[in-house]
């Protein structure tokens, strides 16, 4: 059985992650950067970004490219403390999206993936994002946004 503190855990990363995920969904991830230590790692299958700055950068990046609807759905979260300002946490993320305005008609989720994460508590105490790792299980047709940065200025 686990303990309250993990619980209490349990509870934080989720309210967080359904609330990060809503702002990627509902905000285009416009915010996202207040969601991570400024020394953040995003590992996606193709590319990975290095520094809050270079993940918002991503999220503007796919801003530029035109609307796009997604839905990132989250299940099976477990997470637990790797120090007293620390903690880890494994999820799967069904990722459904595709470019253009809604309604668009429906299809399976373009990715499965397990995502490893990392967390540190910032200076106001509130858990930030230090490591995203999605490892994909499953791909559909529509191609998931995951470009290399490095070959795209900053706007």
């Amino acid at each position: 059985m686990a303990d309250q503190d993990v619980l209490k855990l349990n509870a934080e990363l989720s309210l967080l992650l359904a609330e990060y995920w809503h702002e990627v969904d509902s905000n285009m991830g416009r915010d996202a950067r207040r969601y991570y230590t400024e020394d953040a790692e995003f590992h996606g299958p193709a590319a990975a970004y290095i520094g809050a700055g270079k993940i918002q950068q991503f999220y503007d990046w796919r801003i530029a490219q035109g609307p796009r609807l997604a839905v990132h759905s989250f299940t099976n979260l477990r997470a637990w403390y790797t120090g007293p300002d620390a903690c880890e946490a494994t999820y799967y993320m069904m990722i459904y999206a595709a470019n253009g305005e809604k309604p668009l008609p429906t299809h399976p989720p373009i990715t499965i993936s397990l995502l490893t994460e990392r967390f540190r508590r910032g200076s106001t105490g509130a858990w930030l994002c230090s490591y995203r790792q999605f490892v994909t299980r499953f791909e559909g047709g529509t191609p998931a946004t995951n470009p290399n940065l490095d070959d795209v200025p900053a706007q």
